[in-house]
């Protein structure tokens, strides 16, 4: 899977083991409607690291923790 897809599904999962609604994460974030739509919908193949960054501060949760899922192994992705 590409790093989009894996981005958006281990989002998806914090999102509800913290009980945040993509609303919330979009006005405490300000990440547009659109982009998170465009990462959620894999639109994008890639997502800006400034992205990745905002949405940890809105978890409340260090870029570590945030990679730190099987999801991220090297073998389960497609780098282009």
């Amino acid at each position: 899977m590409n790093l989009n897809k894996a981005f958006a599904i281990r989002l998806s999962k914090l999102l509800v083991e913290k009980n945040i609604s993509k609303y919330r994460l979009e006005k405490d974030s300000g990440i547009s409607h659109s982009a998170l739509r465009y990462i959620f919908n894999e639109v994008n193949n890639d997502v800006k690291f400034s992205t990745i960054v905002k949405v940890c501060d809105v978890l409340n949760i260090s870029l570590k923790d945030f990679f730190d899922d099987d999801i991220f192994k090297m073998s389960n992705l497609q780098i282009d």
